[in-house]
């Protein structure tokens, strides 16, 4: 697949925008027989630098360009970082007050919001009452239950666990609407293989709470962080139209058993865009969203609250089975998404800024969430991951589970990101009154693979991992690690670990690089549960 180029309408003068076009060409190496496909009508500048990009964002819910099913900016690092962004801000949007109580409005974003109250909270020392698009998308852990359940529909949140008292309103929040984190859940690992998704080995922890690998996440007050998977509507729906929650099922669609799945396993693409949206594009239009968050306890930090995206959340400890109603506030973000210009995916990663240092002047307030800086001592060797495992996957914890984890950053952000993430930071605060509290995060990074040449039916039945369609570029050329997210595991980019992720019941057939489809088990086919053990035992 050929990198698609857009072009601003800066272009007045015909014969300037031809010989424009002709030169740019070569430049980002578009063939000239697909001049078609470049977009002349979208109001961008040649190049989104960093200091384009800001003034190019969208901050509209009404607007065509506010969400899209593909990158409407140069196919270039720049552009990418840009469509990053936009991301971010449609993400983070409220949706539509209709939801929960109208469950088909998840993942809508509220129309009736305006810049100038994104991001801001009604009173600075509560949280936030609102509940971004993505926090209205389906958990992966209420898609993939025990014994292969079917999920309940789209945009029903998920109950509150056994154990935790369910109120009205939780400080502020619609009932049903707040965040439901649990540790102790079944199908976070599920009992048919319990392995961990990421790294292969054997898992007894929540994927909520564990680590990419290496074990949990200690912030300096003490306090482990807890982590969630939301899938957005395109792919929640593929989801249930072919029955994936059912390991059975994905064989079936993987190998093309029954003749009506020559692509295999394939998430859907969001489709490419000629020219803007006159109006916004239905969720179904999108492709596949991924959504993976860390959030860090905040209750009793009331003087920092304006600093995060909060939420009220039910915790259930991994240590003492105890529920409890927590203040957190989200700490890291992973939002992937499948386009035709991206079929093996665009991964963009954020955190919040006092996560670690990264050459800030002053201490934050509070201090940095990961890192002490005057810390001293064997225990303050960063990034040392908290367990250890042996070659027969039997691990044990090197650490309390109470003791701050020192935290660094090994891959620093460059200066052009630096430069990027000022200038979106001053715009959000130019349009909120410095009070929103999203000019307090920063993107990390854009993996993106500039040249994917997939098979013509992407990824084919059958297909094997590790699945590889190009090179993956970022910014600087640098790993792709979330401080929060892939701690332990800095040296490595996303695509490192997702190239290899399977079905439910195999260690060969890919999933198109989402490891959410190895939590399944089987109601129709029990012996793929079997195949998935003697997997596990062959590993020993």
């Amino acid at each position: 697949m050929m990198n698609r180029l857009h072009l601003g309408a800066g272009c007045v003068i015909a014969g300037f925008c031809i010989l424009a076009i002709a030169g740019l060409l070569w430049v980002i190496d578009v063939p000239a027989g697909r001049a078609d496909e470049i977009n002349i009508s979208r109001v961008t500048e040649i190049a989104q630098s960093a200091q384009q990009c800001p003034d190019q964002l969208v901050f509209d819910p009404t607007s065509g360009s506010f969400m899209t099913s593909d990158n409407l900016f140069l196919p270039t690092q720049q552009g990418n970082n840009c469509y990053a962004w936009q991301m971010f801000i449609a993400m983070n949007w409220p949706v539509s007050s209709s939801w929960p109580g109208t469950p088909s409005a998840a993942g809508e974003p509220d129309q009736n919001v305006s810049v100038e109250n994104w991001g801001v909270p009604e009173n600075p020392t509560s949280p936030l009452t609102s509940v971004p698009v993505w926090g209205s998308f389906k958990d992966a852990q209420a898609i993939f239950l025990p014994d292969a359940a079917k999920p309940t529909d789209w945009g029903v949140p998920q109950a509150v666990p056994s154990g935790c008292k369910s109120d009205k309103m939780l400080l502020g929040y619609p009932a049903g609407s707040a965040k439901i984190l649990t540790t102790l859940s079944k199908n976070a690992v599920n009992t048919a293989h319990r392995f961990h998704l990421s790294s292969g080995t054997r898992d007894t922890q929540s994927d909520e709470i564990m680590e990419a690998t290496g074990g949990w996440l200690t912030d300096q007050n003490g306090n482990l962080v807890f982590f969630e998977r939301k899938v957005g509507k395109a792919e929640f729906d593929y989801i249930m139209n072919n029955a994936l929650y059912d390991a059975a099922y994905q064989m079936r669609v993987a190998t093309n058993a029954d003749g009506r799945h020559p692509a295999g396993l394939s998430l859907p693409s969001g489709k490419f865009l000629r020219v803007p949206p006159t109006e916004p594009q239905g969720q179904d239009a999108l492709g596949a969203f991924e959504i993976k968050a860390a959030w860090r306890v905040l209750t009793g930090q009331s003087d920092i609250y304006d600093r995060y995206l909060t939420s009220v959340a039910w915790l259930k400890r991994p240590d003492t089975g105890e529920c409890s109603q927590e203040v957190v506030g989200l700490v890291g973000l992973h939002i992937i998404h499948k386009t035709d210009t991206f079929p093996d995916l665009i991964w963009a990663t954020f955190e919040q800024v006092d996560n670690v240092p990264d050459g800030q002047a002053t201490l934050p307030p509070g201090g940095y969430s990961f890192n002490n800086p005057n810390c001293t001592g064997p225990d303050c060797k960063p990034n040392q991951p908290r367990i250890d495992c042996n070659d027969q996957n039997q691990c044990k914890d090197l650490y309390p589970r109470d003791q701050p984890v020192q935290v660094t950053r090994e891959q620093a952000l460059t200066s052009e990101m630096d430069t990027l993430n000022a200038g979106v930071a001053q715009k959000i605060a130019s349009q909120t009154g410095g009070k929103s509290v999203f000019q307090y995060y920063k993107l990390v990074n854009v993996l993106w693979d500039g040249s994917p040449s997939p098979p013509v039916m992407e990824p084919g039945a059958n297909a094997s991992i590790p699945l590889r369609y190009g090179t993956f570029e970022s910014e600087g050329n640098l790993k792709v690690a979330n401080t929060t997210m892939e701690t332990y595991i800095q040296d490595q980019s996303c695509d490192f670990c997702h190239a290899n992720a399977t079905i439910a019941g195999s260690d060969t057939l890919a999933s198109d690089f989402s490891f959410i489809f190895r939590d399944a088990g089987s109601a129709k086919n029990p012996s793929l549960v079997e195949e998935v053990k003697q997997f596990m035992e062959q590993a020993q």
